[in-house]
This record gives C-alpha cells, sequence and structure tokens, in this order.
C-alpha cells in the first residue's frame, strides 16, 4: 500500500519554529486520539521532543492545541478530497451529466477512503475523530464544517442523481451514511476484519479485495435505490 502522505506543506517546514509546531501537532494528535483532552502536556511536550514550554508559546493553551490539531485533520482530510469534490461540483453542475461518469466519482472516492482507512499512518486521526463523534466538541464542529459536510453533501448528491432520489430528503442522506459506513467499519472494526481474514496487516493487496467487495455492494445499493424510486 502507497504510504500516506501526512505532510500538507507543499515544501518541508524550514524554521525551528515551524519544525516544532509540527512535532507538537503531530504528538498531540497521537496523544489526544489516546486519551482526549486528559491527554497531558507535559507528555504531548516529550513525545514531540519539546520543552513543555513550547505549547504555550506556540498555542496557548491545551485547549487550544486541541483546536489546533482538529484543524490539521480538517486540511488533511480536505487536501487529500479536495480534487473529488471538486470533480463532483463540475459534473453534477451538467445538465445530463453520464451515469457512467458519475460511478467513477463515487468509485475513486471510495478507493481513496478506503486506502486512508487501512493505512496506519491515519489511525491516530480515526481515534481522534472517533472520539470527538461520540462525546462532540467545538473541535468535531470545527471538522465538520470544513469537510465532512461538504463531502458528505457532494456523495449524498452523486448517489441521488445517479438513482433519481431527492438529494434533500432524509432518506437519501441516510443511504449515503450507510454506503459510507461500510468503509469506516474496515477501520472501526480493524481487529475484528484482521482476526476474521487471518490477515496480519493491511496491505495493497487487502486493500484491493476491500473496494471489489465494497464496490460490488455499490452496485448492489445503487441498483436497488434505482428500482425504488422507479417503482415509485
Amino acid at each position: 500500500m502507497d504510504r500516506i502522505d501526512m505532510s500538507l506543506a507543499t515544501t518541508p517546514p524550514t524554521s525551528r519554529g515551524e519544525q516544532a509546531k509540527e512535532k507538537l501537532i503531530s504528538a498531540a494528535i497521537n496523544q489526544f486520539g489516546e486519551y482526549g483532552l486528559h491527554a497531558t502536556t507535559r507528555d504531548i511536550a516529550a513525545a514531540a521532543g519539546q520543552n513543555i514550554a513550547a505549547i504555550p508559546y506556540y498555542f496557548g493553551s491545551k485547549e487550544d492545541l486541541y483546536m489546533a490539531s482538529a484543524q490539521w485533520i480538517a486540511d488533511f482530510i480536505h487536501a487529500h478530497f479536495a480534487p473529488h469534490a471538486a470533480a463532483a461540483e463540475a459534473l453534477l453542475n451538467q445538465p445530463q451529466p453520464e451515469a457512467r461518469a458519475l460511478r467513477a466519482l463515487i468509485d475513486d472516492a471510495c478507493r481513496q477512503m478506503i486506502q486512508l482507512m487501512t493505512a496506519d499512518e491515519t489511525l491516530s486521526l480515526s481515534k481522534f475523530i472517533s472520539r470527538e463523534q461520540l462525546s462532540p466538541s467545538p473541535a468535531y464542529q470545527l471538522i465538520h464544517d470544513q469537510v465532512i459536510a461538504p463531502l458528505h453533501h457532494h456523495f449524498t448528491r452523486l448517489i441521488a442523481r445517479l438513482t433519481g432520489a431527492d438529494p434533500q430528503a432524509t432518506d437519501t442522506v441516510l443511504h449515503t451514511h450507510a454506503l459510507i459506513g461500510e468503509i469506516l467499519a474496515f477501520r472501526l472494526g480493524r481487529e475484528t476484519i484482521l482476526l476474521r481474514a487471518g490477515w496480519q496487516q493491511f496491505d495493497d493487496d487487502k486493500a484491493a479485495q476491500i473496494y471489489r467487495v465494497v464496490s460490488l455492494h455499490i452496485d448492489w445499493i445503487l441498483a436497488g435505490l434505482s428500482g425504488s424510486f422507479r417503482d415509485e
């Protein structure tokens, strides 16, 4: 599996301050993912190889560092899915987009999600977001507003255009969420599938096998929804 690029910068950070901030945010995401706001600034600074005074110097408080971590995650997700969002917007603005093109865009987005959800490099991000899903704070609202809601909206519109559903209907949103949930299950149920499938870890072949299964399920879901709306 291709290694996920965990740096958003187009060039490596050059100043000592930029490097320190990146190390602190990386360590903070790991610690917050494990312990939430119970993570200590001492442990975060130690994991980053920085003096504890660097946190108030660069970020202010632990809560400010938490929000900076959420912003980093939002920026990371945006960087990986911005091309898909732009392509979806362009396609959906066409009067009669081809079904093949709509489906191909769904496939590309799902393939990208599977890559991210099976990569060890993104595990701490998933833990951070999972904690926020179960006990939301202003950090979740930031991530939701900036990336999750727009991407969910585009996905819903793509499915609606393919099936004839109403993109504003709650049922369509639920169908979209259920489809995305199939992919998220391979992250949230990571240990279960590794043990049940007898896999040691996820790799290129495992990700490809997961994609083939998910793609087949998408075929069934879209066919079923299309038939349902034609019958109404």
